[in-house]
């Protein structure tokens, strides 16, 4: 026997935080692509076109989720002259942490830079940490730019491999085998660092990027801005 209207459970509320959330939830299930106005819906057992009072339309959405994601970024402590490099390389990680919670998201900045509120407080946390250790306002603004490519590029590639189940172990074998196709008088070079090429973990190789990144911030000659 069918329900009566009056006693079925009520559909929560629409609204901004809980299409957010529905689109998280999909994103879990079927990863960035499956995140569509039509999978959001269903997720709320409602229609798509009542999704558009609180996103203007799937891009939107994404870079809705991707500052909802970056509202779990740790700060860490207030900038400190005396320990910045350590802060900085503590907080780039954190940012890296996050992104790895939420596969695929890390796609959505690929092609436009995010500018919504959370998103540009973990900005600004870097950009005082990098102010509080003396670096030039011109490196900065370049550095910022670089390091959040670096950091989005390096959660893409682990998102890829969690949806295709590959590990490390495997990847590194597929480089061996691939490599073993090739003459090594032609390649010595390559052939005699093939044990260091396939070394380090993803951390340790991640956080080696970061401290040479920001060690040649320090030397390395401000950028001619033309204001």
């Amino acid at each position: 026997m069918r329900e009566s209207p009056r006693t079925q459970p009520a559909k929560p509320p629409l609204s901004k935080e809980a299409v957010l959330d529905a689109g998280l939830s999909v994103l879990r299930a079927k990863g960035i692509d499956g995140v569509t106005m039509r999978a959001v819906a269903a997720e709320l057992d409602t229609g798509p076109a009542s999704l558009y009072v609180y996103v203007a339309n799937r891009q939107d959405l994404l870079d809705e989720m991707f500052d909802q994601v970056a509202s779990q970024i740790d700060l860490g402590d207030e900038p400190n002259a005396e320990r910045w490099r350590e802060q900085l390389v503590s907080l780039l990680t954190r940012i890296l942490a996050v992104l790895d919670q939420h596969d695929g998201i890390a796609r959505v900045p690929r092609a436009n830079v995010p500018t919504a509120p959370n998103t540009v407080r973990v900005a600004e946390r870097v950009i005082a940490l990098l102010r509080a250790g003396g670096v030039d306002d011109r490196s900065i603004a370049w550095f910022v730019d670089v390091v959040f490519l670096f950091i989005n590029a390096t959660a893409y590639e682990t998102s890829i491999y969690v949806e295709e189940g590959v590990d490390e172990e495997r990847i590194d074998e597929d480089i061996r085998v691939g490599f073993g196709r090739l003459d090594p008088d032609a390649f010595p070079n390559m052939f005699s660092m093939m044990h260091l090429l396939t070394s380090g973990s993803g951390e340790e190789r991640f956080s080696f990027g970061l401290r040479l990144m920001i060690e040649g911030l320090l030397h390395v000659t401000p950028p001619d801005i033309k204001t």
